[in-house]
């Protein structure tokens, strides 16, 4: 579960239903307190429209037959995208809430990732396709329920079409893709799925066979997305969707670096019993930090992109005050860096800074020539690196967030590390680094 998500814990269903009286027919009473039956999907729906009213302000009608999306599992990844934005404007240093721009790929009936999204950031934008006509006409009308029309444009289009057609047809870069495609192959499948549950589904499932089949299924279906990326590029920074399979984001990984696409990423999304990944790629150069790109079980190492943040241990010291001081020295030592605080610093202490570096001014080598040179002209140029640079739990961490050239980041992180470790040493503080 993401860390933000406020559904840890059951909801209060008594308060959901004075806050949404439709719910109220379907409250269950017991000794262990107040529930609903989640094989109902008259009561499911009630209990998403009173999440969605009640925590966010938000009045949506879903239509029997279509699928009732679960609030806490959505919004999961709906704040792993903040993060991955947030990361973004980092890297190109944009400072307050720049204009984003999405794509909801089959939206669905209730529209609830563009709802949440422009709900949760009022710079969000969203175009959000849907081949299905029922669900076209409702995800429409949730959008002007809550006056976003501005904001939310639902588009039909057809299961002909390539999947990324507005892309194509659009003069702005999108910011992200997102997806919640189709899982099964067959209807076949759908049933044998549900026969393989050991205790049968713990919620009725609501969908229509449009929204849950589609020829070769979920793994076909973003294999689809990828090809149609590699002409479109940087026509979106990152293009993202979820997956419900462990064989579907095996193939789609396997897909990526068969084209030679090594900036990807690969999140859990976790809530409750339902376990989802989700698969993230981008033709340009910024970059995912380690939290946001990686899992760290050992079973999927081999699915895992390369890493993008290094870590140093640091000696035990009585106060971060020894560090701080230090690594802004350090930093303040090497020429052409800018260094700006990255705003999450709590205290003159903390060290929290993003990086950047128009080339290699650090190693001797940069030294030397810059010594030998007669001439040289100050013409300013694009960064080549940027990484943040923090103190975190006793370490030194380096986060790559934007270029090409990955033994760069590491030199600079591996020359502040040994420029900081000298200079405790040389204070008499000791220990030993990995």
């Amino acid at each position: 579960m993401h860390p933000r998500n406020p559904y840890r814990d059951p909801p209060d269903f008594l308060a959901l239903a004075e806050a949404h009286p439709a719910l109220k027919p379907h409250i269950i009473l017991s000794s262990k307190g107040a529930t609903i039956d989640f094989k109902n999907e008259a009561a499911q729906r009630a209990l998403t429209e009173a999440i969605l009213l009640r925590d966010f302000a938000l009045r949506v009608e879903l239509p029997p037959g279509r699928l009732c999306p679960p609030v806490p599992n959505r919004l999961n990844y709906v704040l792993w995208l903040q993060d991955v934005v947030d990361t973004v404007s980092q890297a190109l240093e944009v400072e307050g809430d720049k204009p984003v721009r999405g794509m909801d790929i089959g939206t669905g009936a209730s529209a609830i990732y563009p709802l949440l999204g422009c709900r949760a950031r009022p710079s969000w934008t969203f175009t959000a396709t849907e081949i299905d006509e029922v669900s076209v006409g409702f995800a429409q009308r949730n959008v002007r329920a809550n006056d976003l029309q501005d904001r939310i444009a639902v588009v039909g289009v057809s299961p002909e079409r390539p999947i990324l057609a507005p892309l194509l047809k659009s003069d702005a870069v999108y910011d992200f893709t997102m997806c919640n495609p189709p899982f099964y192959a067959s209807r076949d499948e759908v049933q044998q799925s549900a026969e393989a549950k050991e205790f049968g589904p713990n919620a009725v499932c609501t969908g229509a066979d449009v929204e849950m089949i589609t020829p070769g299924g979920e793994g076909a279906f973003v294999g689809r997305m990828v090809e149609e990326s590699l002409g479109l590029r940087e026509k979106c920074r990152w293009y993202t969707s979820m997956l419900g399979k462990m064989s579907s984001l095996t193939q789609i990984v396997q897909k990526l670096r068969d084209n030679k696409v090594d900036n990807y990423a690969i999140a859990e999304l976790v809530q409750g019993q339902t376990r989802r990944w989700v698969i993230a790629w981008s033709f340009a150069d910024i970059r995912l930090p380690d939290s946001l790109a990686r899992l760290s079980g050992h079973s999927m190492q081999h699915l895992m992109p390369a890493r993008n943040t290094l870590r140093q241990p640091l000696p035990s010291t009585p106060s971060a005050s020894h560090t701080a001081p230090l690594a802004r020295a350090v930093l303040d030592s090497v020429d052409g860096l800018t260094v700006r605080g990255c705003g999450t610093a709590k205290s003159a202490d903390d060290v929290d800074l993003v990086v950047s570096a128009t080339g290699n001014t650090w190693s001797r080598a940069a030294r030397r020539k810059k010594r030998n040179a007669i001439e040289m002209e100050d013409a300013p140029t694009a960064p080549r690196m940027v990484c943040r640079t923090r103190v975190e739990d006793g370490q030194l961490v380096f986060d790559w967030l934007k270029g090409t050239d990955r033994g760069l980041f590491e030199s600079f992180a591996s020359h502040v590390e040994r420029k900081v470790l000298a200079a405790l040493a040389a204070r008499g503080v000791n220990g030993s680094g990995t």
